[in-house]
């Protein structure tokens, strides 16, 4: 028999005490022999590590390198020239810090960690699995979440809040009895579309089957657990867990959690699933009003008619008048008779002279008086007029409880072979509590997910001090390349242990006493030594980088290349051609016959669309612009925990031939011109300061010259800084972050 919920005395001692399931606890910060070297707790850390090898931190990477360093990991832009030198030049020891201060303030720090978030979450701006390229099946604004991320990041909104709003925010604010939807039950509605996130099918019939139905319910759950506690739950969905402390009781009893949202007994397809943007009591009235509107336009066209047919009934008689009189009355007759009615002398007349009787909607149009044409025109406004008032409704893609019914476990987890009843719970590993008790619930909503976000987020519960190492491992990756845990997405038995347990130990715990602001810890983490050390192996880490050829002891900086979105909003950038308008619709993306993907010209809200930051271009899950999917942008089959970073020939070919990359190094090599004219060693500075931060060394200004000379002998000197321009675009030093 299968363990009580809430007791874990059947699981084995040592998967039910590994580390990642107990509270956190603060260690102490060690002490270390070059306390000199010390900025922060973090460098103490990891000197501490490094010094029991005989090993130490690398010297400091210069101010060049970590204004750009800096820049890309908060806002994901380079610094513009101007702000290097005012950086660079600065004696002011609190100038760092401002730096920091000043880019953690930008609206743009949202858009750079809001995509980390719609990574996890497992984001996308179309239902289906997007299994063709041709075709797109986008959900009516789904871009509000993503919206909704970037404003609660740039707020610094608290995790538990965060978090409770997403899984939860229906059950927060009652919208179904709101006379109308404020601010504050538009936020929280549109929060939860972050369950929203697994591929939905059932839009089309043919797949709207059982199977399909209970993949979405299963695969929501799945991405929640492996997004927020770093657990691969899908494997008890058939099972026990082989490697963790989870049972298929477990997996079962969590998702009877989200069961009366996504209740494979009560299904909903996505466009069923979708609210109107009104309350039930504006839905109401806006159908009361356009029925009423309806009511007036018919009224108005009914008189139109009755004049009509008083005129064709004229012309009627005119024309039977030109029959031999003998069968004027029977052909009358025969067209008065449905067809199908018909007898065959009337078959027969209405074949013979149906054509030649019949009267032209023209023909009475021109025989209408000109005050009958001015009252029916005028009729014909008014009714356009009123249909031209009805108002109609967008709708968002949200989350709400529908009705319940018994969750089962599956046997081998299919579900035309139904077990025992679960009834809603917790994973027992992280849980102390008896299965949740939601029998007494009453209203129109269970408020089971508000349980599961409340144990999520609950200071006492373990589960929260699980999801909060979750989230600092990931802030680390995203600053260093590799998380204290190689493994982001699995943090159970099964994943890496730590590098520097009690530094993730301690840095959750500054975490949490942050009230989970994201904000803080990252500010705490990039002023330590740790973060600023040079990417490069100095003489003196020769040593280091013998024997820690992976730099798992973090003793330099790990050189990383930029993400996908922020290699192509680089380019934008620095051609001085990004449009840096926040938030809205996405902006479309096609395929082209020759096998690319660009990003649409078609029916753009503005010029500048196509320039847009990647994060507001359509979210597909299988299908990316080219200059995105060759720098490893991810298929999102459900959710991604940490990007790839590969380094392929495909990715040159398209620096260097891709119609993106050449039309903006023209748009480049333009800002240079227009800023310092046609003084080609201007040029040159200025090209090098734009794209890579810094002024070209001698060696390469003195090729640059040369490289000049040569080509305008050939061509043009405006063809030159182009192709200087192109040259910077396509160097290592452009995409990678120092």
């Amino acid at each position: 028999m299968p363990a009580a919920f809430g007791q874990s005395s059947s699981l084995p001692v040592e998967k039910t005490q590994h580390w990642s399931f107990q509270k956190v606890t603060r260690p102490p910060v060690p002490s270390v022999k070059n306390a000199g070297s010390v900025r922060s707790p973090v460098d103490a850390f990891v000197l501490a590590k490094l010094e029991e090898h005989g090993l130490t931190l690398s010297p400091d990477a210069d101010k060049t390198a970590l204004i750009r360093r800096v820049s890309f990991d908060l806002i994901g832009l380079p610094p513009s020239p101007e702000e290097v030198t005012v950086f660079v030049t600065s004696s002011s020891t609190t100038a760092y810090e401002e730096l920091l201060d000043r880019l953690l303030a930008s609206q743009h720090f949202g858009e750079r960690w809001g995509r980390h978030w719609l990574d996890a979450a497992g984001y996308a701006d179309v239902m289906s699995t997007d299994n063709d390229a041709g075709i797109i099946h986008p959900l009516e604004n789904r871009w509000m979440y993503r919206d909704y991320v970037v404003r609660s990041l740039n707020e610094d909104k608290p995790f538990s809040r965060f978090l409770t709003e997403q899984i939860a925010g229906d059950e927060l604010v009652d919208w179904r009895g709101a006379a109308t939807y404020s601010p504050e039950i538009r936020e929280h509605l549109i929060a939860t579309g972050f369950l929203r996130a697994s591929s939905d099918d059932t839009f089309a019939p043919e797949l709207n089957v059982p199977l399909t139905r209970y993949g979405v319910w299963q695969r929501t759950g799945e991405i929640l657990a492996n997004n927020v506690l770093g657990l691969t739950l899908n494997c008890a969905k058939c099972h026990d867990h082989k490697y963790e402390p989870l049972t298929q009781r477990d997996y079962y009893q969590f998702l009877a959690l989200l069961q009366p949202a996504f209740n494979p007994d009560r299904w909903l397809n996505p466009t069923q699933r979708q609210l109107p943007a009104v309350s039930a009591a504006e839905k109401t009235e806006i159908e009361r009003r356009n029925a009423d509107l309806d009511r007036q336009a018919a009224e108005l066209r009914k008189q139109i008619a009755e004049l009509r047919a008083s005129y064709e009934a004229k012309l009627l008689v005119a024309k039977l008048a030109t029959l031999p009189e003998a069968i004027r009355a029977d052909t009358q007759a025969a067209l008065a008779t449905p067809a199908d009615k018909r007898n065959e002398v009337q078959k027969y007349l209405a074949d013979k002279f149906g054509m030649t009787l019949a009267v032209r909607p023209e023909e009475v149009s021109a025989a209408l008086s000109d005050a009958d044409k001015t009252a029916t025109a005028d009729w014909e406004k008014q009714a356009v007029e009123h249909l031209g008032r009805k108002k109609s409704w967008p709708h968002w893609q949200v989350t709400y409880d529908g009705p319940v019914t018994p969750t089962k476990l599956l046997k081998r987890g299919n579900h035309e072979t139904p077990g025992e009843e679960v009834a809603p719970g917790f994973l027992a590993v992280l849980s102390q509590a008896a299965a949740l008790d939601d029998s007494k619930s009453t209203g129109a909503t269970s408020h089971r997910r508000l349980a599961l976000a409340r144990w999520l987020t609950d200071r006492e519960s373990p589960a929260a001090h699980l999801a909060a190492r979750v989230q600092v491992n990931r802030m680390w990756q995203h600053l260093f390349g590799k998380g204290l845990v190689e493994t982001t997405d699995n943090l159970g038995v099964a994943g890496a242990r730590p590098t520097h347990p009690e530094l993730l130990e301690w840095l959750t715990a500054e975490y949490l006493d942050n009230g989970g602001r994201w904000k803080p810890l990252l500010k705490q983490i990039m002023t330590s030594r740790v973060y600023r050390q040079s990417s490069s192996v100095a003489p003196s880490q020769m040593t280091a980088s013998e024997n820690d050829p992976d730099n798992r002891l973090l003793w330099r900086m790990r050189l990383r290349r930029l993400e996908s979105e922020i290699v192509r909003d680089a380019v934008l950038a620095v051609s001085g051609r990004l449009d840096t308008t926040f938030g809205g619709a996405p902006i479309p993306v096609e395929p082209r016959p020759d096998g690319t993907f660009v990003v649409s010209d078609k029916n753009l809200p503005t010029p500048t669309s196509p320039w847009r930051r990647s994060l507001y271009l359509l979210a597909r899950r299988n299908y990316h612009p080219t200059i995105l999917s060759v720098f490893d942008q991810p298929n999102l089959t459900t959710n991604c925990t940490g990007r790839e970073s590969s380094a392929v020939v495909l990715q040159s070919l398209t620096m260097l031939n891709d119609r993106f990359v050449l039309e903006h190094a023209e748009h480049l090599a333009a800002r240079v011109a227009k800023a310092v004219g046609s003084d080609m060693a201007k040029q040159i500075d200025l090209a090098f300061r734009i794209t890579l931060g810094r002024p070209p060394r001698e060696s390469e200004r003195t090729f640059c010259e040369a490289a000049f000379a040569n080509f305008a002998k050939q061509d043009s000197a405006e063809k030159a800084v182009i192709q200087l321009c192109h040259t910077l675009l396509n160097t290592s030093e452009f995409l990678y972050v120092p």
